[in-house]
């Protein structure tokens, strides 16, 4: 059983959501030790916003936390069309792994799009519940920020969460 944590990322043309699974058993852990990183005035981490050394400490963090990500990518200018092909497409992938659970960072333009997209994926299979949180009210979308700016961002960030990322796809058209 998983519970997954899903945040995207725009860099150019390609549109890409990371998402990070993680077993309930091991959810209060990373969360403390997510919450630990978060300076005085700061109501969460949100790594564009961080300097290169924050980022490498949140990296190194993560890797010792031994989470698992998985990225989906879409090549579109539309965020709308490819958002909604990478949610597919994670949505199949998280059902298919057997996740109870998934948790999107809420975005009041995208979140009633969000819900149609996933209960087009759901409606045979009721085995994925989700929902939408602000980011500040679960430090596990946190990890999944990290990830989807570290692999956007390519070069030597994209290898500092090589061994977070257990798969690339390519999110086709739904």
């Amino acid at each position: 059983m998983w519970h997954a944590f899903l945040d995207e990322s725009r860099r150019g043309p390609t549109y890409l959501v990371a998402v990070v699974i993680a077993r309930p058993r091991d959810l209060d852990p990373v969360r403390s030790a997510l919450r630990a990183k978060v300076k005085p005035g700061q109501r969460r981490l949100h790594f564009k916003k961080e300097g290169d050394s924050r980022r490498g400490e949140i990296v190194t963090l993560l890797h010792g936390l031994r989470l698992r990500a998985r990225v989906f990518l879409h090549e579109h200018s539309n965020d709308r069309i490819a958002r909604q092909a990478c949610l597919t497409a994670a949505g199949r992938h998280l059902i298919d792994i057997g996740a109870v659970r998934l948790v999107l960072e809420s975005c009041a333009h995208q979140d009633a799009e969000d819900r149609h997209t996933l209960a087009s994926v759901t409606r045979k299979v009721f085995a994925l519940d989700y929902e939408h949180f602000r980011p500040h009210e679960d430090p596990m979308l946190w990890a999944s920020d990290a990830i989807a700016w570290c692999y956007g961002a390519g070069g030597e960030w994209r290898r500092r969460v090589a061994g977070l990322v257990e798969d690339v796809q390519r999110a086709p058209r739904p």
